[in-house]
């Protein structure tokens, strides 16, 4: 009996010239490329409460609350409109985005849509928007800088980026964002902490590329793919299997020291072979081969870098 079992993509989605560095090679030395690696700053998940209720003139109004504590760093935030997003104003926003133009973005300290008498501005996220603060008539400088742009995920849907350094704590971490037509339903929003890091210039410039990470997700010497599920390390000369037709047959030696991506595996039998890729398979034996699976934050950054 036969059963397969393959996390995401098949396992044809690597070829046997997806090998990793073989990290015992003396063409790349490991401590420094996993020190480069560690000096790269990783978010964090932050969770969004959304707070609605009414306002001074009975209407209904709702935000996105942020807690962060007493921590300070980089805030990111990431948008997409719902389908329930009125379509004329979409498509007004996502053009004045698109010129770098208002949308209305601001951080705020209080809740400032239910009770704007006590809300003070802490970031303005383009420009163009004011911020009102500090008990003033006219619009006042920001108190800190912050980003608006715009990109496409790996999914190709279109996203809103908004990001600021935050290097004190107001409001016992406490904060808001605030925006017209931030109705329930509206928008899906996700949002990340570099704690103790000012990383927004960095961030901004990989908004097209990896927002909200600055790199691609590493692991050791190595990126770790998506729906990749572990690594295989040579510890002997191992054969390398071809299956054909239910069979295996020997398509080369793997050397001590290799490495490769595993996405799945196969059980033949009662026996068990990782799946290589190209239909190449490794026998599952800890004599010959060292399996190592990565880490749950590893994961999860591989999971917002392709699929948020």
């Amino acid at each position: 009996m036969k059963k397969i079992v393959l996390a995401g993509a098949v396992t044809a989605a690597l070829s046997l010239g997806a090998v990793m560095p073989f990290e015992s090679s003396g063409l790349i030395n490991p401590n420094k490329v996993e020190a480069s690696v560690l000096a790269t700053p990783l978010p964090v998940d932050l969770p969004l409460e959304y707070v609605s209720g009414v306002d001074e003139y009975g209407l209904n109004k709702s935000q996105y609350k942020i807690d962060l504590g007493n921590r300070t760093g980089t805030l990111i935030l990431k948008l997409y409109m719902t389908e329930k997003y009125p379509k004329n104003f979409a498509d007004t926003l996502y053009a004045d985005v698109k010129r770098n133009r208002a949308a209305g973005f601001t951080l705020m300290d209080s809740d400032s849509a239910i009770n704007p008498e006590n809300a003070k501005g802490l970031a303005a996220f383009d420009r163009y928007s004011p911020i009102y603060g500090d008990g003033s008539i006219l619009p006042t400088f920001k108190y800190t800088s912050g980003f608006q742009n715009v990109g496409v995920n790996k999914k190709g849907e279109r996203f809103i980026a908004l990001g600021v350094y935050l290097n004190k704590n107001v409001n016992k971490g406490v904060y808001y964002l605030d925006t017209p037509n931030m109705a329930t339903g509206h928008w899906s929003a996700k949002a990340y902490f570099y704690e103790n890091v000012d990383v927004e210039k960095k961030v901004f410039n990989e908004v097209k590329r990896y927002f909200p990470l600055l790199d691609k997700v590493r692991w050791g010497v190595a990126e770790l793919k998506h729906n990749q599920i572990g690594r295989l390390t040579m510890l002997k000369d191992t054969p390398l299997l071809k299956e054909t037709a239910g069979r295996f047959n020997t398509a080369r030696t793997l050397k001590k020291g290799e490495q490769y991506r595993i996405y799945g595996y196969k059980e033949i039998n009662g026996k068990g072979f990782y799946s290589v890729g190209g239909g190449h398979f490794v026998e599952m034996n800890t004599n010959l081969a060292k399996y190592e699976t990565p880490a749950k934050n590893k994961l999860r950054l591989v999971k917002i870098l392709h699929e948020e």
